[in-house]
């Protein structure tokens, strides 16, 4: 882009004004002036917080006499082209004090320097994640990024900063209720998420039936949320994708951290295998909160059990300037039983293979592999009946991508696959004086490929979009058994004609195109309007006919009679931000359409069932909203106001009767929330102490009531209402915590107190109908999963590092 010369002068004047006012920029001298020398060379380095030593994403680079600059990634790593001679280079960061260095540069040079913290003690917490005019400069629409500082900012349960909890609190996300696992983004449901550890997929994260996160939020870095348009790049899921990026060791020292309260122990190592060049990090957890158990006066919940752990351990290698491998496994387990009447079991593995590699003066690369394992059950312990259902699934992943960028202009294209295992389901006797015969259900396979190319373009200073197309193919893949029916009819198990034995290679397959478009457009420097598309498939999905999900469904792959799930994603929205960003305003709609939704018969019989098809009920999902959301990023008070309204209803498709829910009309969905409205503030207490309160509210779930009851025979039958045509009594809670920071040790620890549901309020988990008595008639009741307030005390130290202060 041209500039007229009065603005060229101005700028270059000004800015070797700047520099020449700065009286303590470092120097650093490359190569012999003499000679001859190369068109351009490369300044590469990493950027680390002097205190702990940690990798600094986002610092960007100012070279006078340049109007373009880089900044650098999660490893703290830049890479830039410069001319052969001298260059002032200015490293700068929201939070960091400015440094300013004086580079001779003719050879190739490596400059590694570290940052410090601003002073903020007269502005209080700063709580912005990224740039902080990103919400109104990226063109991308529905994206929400947090940091684990954020995170750590709200009062969570049992004082354990938790990711899905922290963006519940967030518009446009929620979930179905106290004691289920997953989130529900924009009226999807939760296996429509896309969940990612750095682009490795991820199928189970929840601990202790929902109430936490498998993520340890001191070995995670940033969280990346797409509510409404997807990157190209990502696919295989209709609704949602979040990306956690897992943060590497510190290669300049060994340091870590160990915590204890109410509800886990924890421990952080980390430290250079190399230093400057390779190293590790380990984080773990294990709980200890069967002892809250034993303080309840029910003695059900008094002889349950809840165990869970969770591990990650990391490797960062920088092989040579611009080339950098990582290796990362997760591992989690769970184990919960209520009192002697059932219980669930699931453990979790996902290990990946990352590389990242800078090829040209413009084009990188990342390739990524990664293997997951997940397995579950539930059991009956007492009687002749116990025992025990077992299944899991198995996949490999292949991913790589290849970028070409300059300052205006991105194209990213590349190639995905996914391999899926369904493990066998098993039935066994859970012990020697069960009289349950053992029993295995055949599951399937599948092969899921996808090829992407997107574009990011800056049209102007006024206007970017990104644009990108995805194809999408899966093939359903043998040995398996394919059931017949007759083709008059709906498909049940009375209409099964006859069977299609497959061996090895292809049964079934799907495919399509996945178009996705963003633009963003700035009606002033601080507003813009933000409009997307996006069209996802879906080839895999859990399978519950509980209201909502459990850590135990089944994943099913798409088969001859389930299709992949289609979804077709609108949203416009304006964001505004004030006072130099400061505050932060949006308002942000939205549309979306499902093609296949599954939902399944009333009773249906879900786990060992050869013929799955023939409890499940095909149809058509809507959802729309509106999300508002205001924020105060700065200051000694932070915080946020966030409200949702979203709708979210079903359709049965079936021409027949019994393939039809509510006579085939529309009715709301399970997790069909109208209204939600959260309340955070964060507030520094000087010299040291952080309190933070949050409110919530939310409009209580659907639920399918009893109309009428009828006595025929002394035997009570329930008339029940079309499904989720009432719904339980709203949802409100509020929670609070306090932070101190360094009280014992100067090097660094914290007490946390937190109390989750200050009022005690007993909040309805689920309305269920019983006989009253004597009575003849079915009364409701409310079942509250936490009715009481939840006190914890959590304290961590930091250990190695660095000198005490």
């Amino acid at each position: 882009m041209r500039f007229p010369l009065f603005f060229i002068l101005f700028f270059l004047i000004s800015s070797l004004s700047f520099a020449q006012a700065i009286p303590d920029s470092l120097r650093f001298n490359f190569g012999d002036p003499n000679g001859e020398h190369e068109s351009t060379y490369i300044l590469t380095g990493k950027i680390l917080d002097q205190d702990s030593g940690e990798p600094i994403e986002g610092v960007g680079l100012h070279i006078d006499g340049f109007y373009t600059g880089t900044n650098t990634d999660r490893f703290g790593t830049y890479l830039v082209n410069l001319t052969p001679g001298f260059h002032r280079v200015t490293f700068r960061h929201l939070s960091k004090v400015p440094v300013f260095t004086e580079v001779t540069l003719f050879e190739n040079g490596v400059v590694n320097l570290q940052m410090v913290d601003k002073n903020y003690e007269l502005e209080g917490v700063v709580v912005l994640s990224d740039e902080p005019d990103r919400n109104v400069r990226n063109p991308i629409t529905g994206i929400t990024k947090l940091t684990t500082r954020e995170l750590q900012a709200i009062p969570a349960f049992l004082g354990e900063a938790d990711i899905f909890k922290g963006l519940q609190l967030l518009p446009g996300v929620s979930s179905v209720g106290e004691g289920t696992s997953g989130i529900n983004v924009r009226g999807a449901k939760t296996d429509q998420n896309l969940l990612l550890m750095d682009e490795a997929i991820v199928l189970s994260s929840n601990h202790a039936l929902g109430f936490l996160s498998a993520f340890n939020t001191d070995v995670t870095e940033t969280f990346t949320l797409y509510k409404g348009n997807l990157p190209a790049t990502f696919g295989g899921r209709a609704g949602s994708a979040l990306n956690i990026q897992m943060r590497p060791g510190s290669d300049e020292n060994w340091q870590g951290q160990v915590g204890l309260g109410t509800s886990n122990g924890k421990l952080v190592i980390e430290g250079p295998l190399k230093k400057d060049k390779a190293s590790l990090i380990f984080g773990g957890r294990i709980s200890n909160a069967n002892w809250l158990l034993g303080q309840a006066r029910d003695f059900d919940i008094q002889n349950s059990k809840l165990n869970f752990y969770d591990g990650y351990f990391g490797v960062a290698w920088n092989v040579s300037p611009g080339h950098d491998i990582e290796a990362r496994t997760l591992l989690t387990g769970d184990y919960f039983k209520f009192s002697n009447e059932f219980g669930y079991d699931w453990s979790n593995r996902v290990s990946s293979l990352n590389y990242r590699g800078v090829l040209g003066e413009n084009l990188s690369i990342r390739a990524l592999f990664a293997d997951g394992d997940f397995s579950n059950a539930f059991f009956d312990p007492e009687g002749l009946d116990a025992a025990e259902v077992r299944n899991g699934m198995r996949y490999q992943q292949g991913k790589v991508t290849l970028t070409w960028a300059n300052e205006k202009l991105a194209i990213s294209s590349g190639l995905e696959g996914v391999r899926y295992s369904s493990k066998d389901e098993e039935l066994n006797p859970f012990s020697s004086e069960s009289n349950i015969s053992p029993e295995k259900a055949g599951k399937e396979q599948g092969l899921e490929l996808g090829a992407f190319a997107s574009l990011e373009w800056d049209i102007s200073e006024k206007t970017g979009l990104v644009a990108g197309l995805r194809y999408s193919f899966y093939n359903q893949l043998g040995p398996d058994t394919v059931y017949q029916y007759n083709e008059i009819g709906p498909i049940s198990e009375d209409r099964i004609t006859g069977e299609e034995v497959f061996g090895k290679g292809s049964i079934q397959s799907y495919s399509g195109f996945e178009p996705r478009l963003s633009i963003r457009h700035n009606l002033a420097e601080n507003t813009s309007v933000k409009g997307s598309y996006a069209r996802l498939y879906q080839y895999i999905q859990s399978v519950s006919n509980t209201f909502g999900p459990t850590p135990i469904d089944l994943w099913q792959l798409s088969t001859r009679y389930i299709p992949p799930q289609q979804s077709d994603n609108f949203s416009l929205g304006i964001f505004r931000n004030s006072k130099d960003n400061k505050f932060e305003f949006s308002v942000d709609g939205f549309y979306r359409t499902t093609q296949n939704q599954v939902e399944y018969r009333d009773f249906a019989q879900i786990f060992l069932n050869p013929h799955l098809e023939t409890e499940i009920v095909l149809g058509e999902g809507k959802a729309y909203g509106v999300e508002f959301l205001f924020k105060k990023n700065l200051g000694i008070l932070t915080g946020w106001v966030a409200y949702t309204y979203s709708r979210s209803f079903f359709r049965s498709s079936g021409q027949f009767e019994e393939t039809q829910i509510n006579r085939g009309e529309w009715f709301p969905s399970n997790y069909d929330k109208p209204h939600e409205v959260n309340f955070i503030l964060s507030r520094k207490m000087y010299p040291r102490g952080l309190f933070n309160l949050s409110i919530n509210y939310a409009t209580g779930r659907p639920v399918s009531a009893v109309n009428a009851s009828y006595v025929i025979n002394s035997l009570i039958i329930p008339e029940y209402s079309d499904r989720n045509q009432y719904r339980i009594p709203d949802y409100f809670r509020v929670d609070v915590s306090y932070t101190l920071e360094k009280v014992f040790s100067k090097k660094g620890d914290s007490l946390n107190f937190s109390i989750y549901n200050l009022l005690g309020r007993r909040n309805a988990y689920s309305v269920f109908w019983q006989k009253d008595g004597d009575s003849r008639q079915l009364r409701p009741y409310r079942l509250a999963v936490l009715g009481s307030i939840f006190p914890s005390i959590t304290y961590s130290i930091q250990f190695g590092g660095g000198e005490d202060e």
